[in-house]
């Protein structure tokens, strides 16, 4: 029993995985279940077995995009609770290194990361699957804990407003890697920024 469990969840993640590539390379408008039964290479009306309708198809693949980010935030958190508290304060340089390296790891799911914006943009008719992929979701609750641990640790002000602007400016970052395909200096640019919550002078050896 459970050996067929396992193969119904396999083969539901191919068909949630092929769904976003197809997404991501041609669009939302190209998923159809005979396109994704011909991305995952399964026989045609298999997708129709784990999502019947279209509207289905499509809440499995932010149900799928959801699940993932909110275990990416949930990473995050872990890290953060196991880093030794009160020693010290992150530097500025240390904080940017931090998220940048969080930003590397998003943009490599770049099929992900281009259907996620995909859905954002196109699901206006479906606006209870549209927030669990912006600001009114689990994943950006939790998105927002580990912002505000992440400035406390560096000393910098956690507020409701420099927790959206760093959120936001991440996000940005995470676009220009993934959809414009842009070599971004993301240290330097995470730097800058956090260094004007601070004001800090551009050339300072901030050690706070």
């Amino acid at each position: 029993m459970s050996t067929r469990v396992s193969g119904g969840d396999e083969r539901r993640e191919l068909v949630a995985n092929s769904a976003i590539r197809t997404i991501s390379r041609d669009g939302l408008r190209a998923l159809t279940h005979r396109a994704v039964d011909q991305e995952a290479g399964i026989p045609q009306g298999s997708t129709s077995h784990h999502a019947r309708t279209r509207l289905a198809l499509l809440e499995l693949v932010v149900d799928t995009l959801a699940e993932r980010a909110i275990a990416d935030a949930e990473r995050a958190a872990d890290v953060l609770s196991a880093s030794p508290q009160g020693e010290r304060r992150l530097s500025i340089a240390e904080l940017a290194g931090i998220i940048a390296a969080l930003v590397e790891r998003l943009a490599e799911r770049r099929d992900d990361m281009k259907a996620r914006y995909a859905l954002i943009l196109e699901l206006d008719d479906a606006p209870l699957l549209q927030r669990k992929l912006t600001t009114q979701s689990e994943v950006h609750a939790i998105t927002r804990e580990v912002t505000s641990s992440l400035l406390t640790g560096a000393g910098l002000s956690n507020s409701d407003e420099r927790i959206e602007e760093l959120i936001s400016l991440t996000d940005s970052l995470v676009f220009t890697r993934t959809v414009i395909r842009v070599a971004t200096p993301l240290e330097s640019i995470l730097a800058a920024y956090l260094r004007g919550v601070v004001r800090l002078p551009a050339g300072s050896t901030d050690k706070s």
